[in-house]
């Protein structure tokens, strides 16, 4: 079988028609939970201005926005920021690669990565992304991570068929060291795959470090008081970062 990166050598870009199958139907309840988590380890005042990485159709800079937060959505995918902007909202929006983005130093007070968006390259792009990232948020600042949960996906690979109002969807997962590895073929013979590197507390914790950061929260639910479960395919880390000279 081919590894990840064989699989194809640009990972993870969100067709409009994984859009179509997957993204639509979104109910209102887990946007408000996850947001809510944002507002409980990232509340205002102290943390006022946002930055929404890998924002796609600013489903979470929405709900920030009325919230009372300024924020700052950036996503690669012109025609999901161009969708985010129509739908307005309050926030500010631009095109932007994740692994160019230079915003001036400390000019956020937290960034988020919601939906499993980080991790998609390998492991040194990665490191390189979080740095970006931590560049961007002031001292102190906090970094929310929102990711897919390796001990869960270890208990729970192979297929699957996953019926949306387009049709059905088969589905392949797979762990491979420590990456995650999807192929999706959709019921016109379209296939995409995708892939993320995977973290436990316990390697997101030097990880995190190497970036300037240090670990503050690793939780499952989107509650800080619920530790990571193998039962739950979602986990959230809360970063900080740490004093600079």
């Amino acid at each position: 079988m081919l590894s990840c990166f064989e699989m194809k050598s640009e990972p993870n870009i969100y067709s409009p028609r994984w859009f179509e199958f997957f993204h639509v139907g979104i109910d209102q309840a887990r946007t408000v939970r996850e947001v809510e988590f944002v507002c409980r380890c990232a509340p205002r005042p102290e943390f006022q201005k946002i930055l929404d990485a890998y924002c796609g159709m600013g489903r979470h800079a929405r709900a920030l926005c009325d919230r009372g937060y300024a924020v700052t959505g950036i996503d690669r995918d012109p025609e999901a920021i161009a969708k985010a902007t129509e739908l307005g909202g309050g926030a500010n929006y631009m095109v932007a690669d994740i692994r160019e983005f230079q915003a001036v130093p400390g000019a956020f007070d937290a960034a988020i990565v919601m939906g499993q968006s980080f991790g998609h390259f390998d492991e040194s792009t990665n490191r390189d992304i979080l740095s970006r990232v931590a560049a961007a948020i002031r001292d102190r600042g906090r970094i929310i991570l929102d990711l897919w949960n390796p001990d869960f996906f270890a208990a729970h690979q192979g297929d699957r068929e996953l019926t949306s109002p387009r049709g059905t969807v088969h589905e392949n997962k797979r762990v491979s060291g420590n990456r995650l590895c999807v192929q999706l073929d959709y019921p016109d013979g379209a296939q995409e795959t995708f892939a993320w590197q995977l973290f436990t507390p316990e390697q997101m914790e030097p990880f995190a470090k190497s970036a300037g950061l240090v670990l503050q929260v690793a939780c499952s639910g989107f509650d800080p008081q619920n530790l990571p479960s193998p039962d739950d395919p979602r986990l959230q880390f809360v970063l900080e970062a740490s004093s600079r000279p």
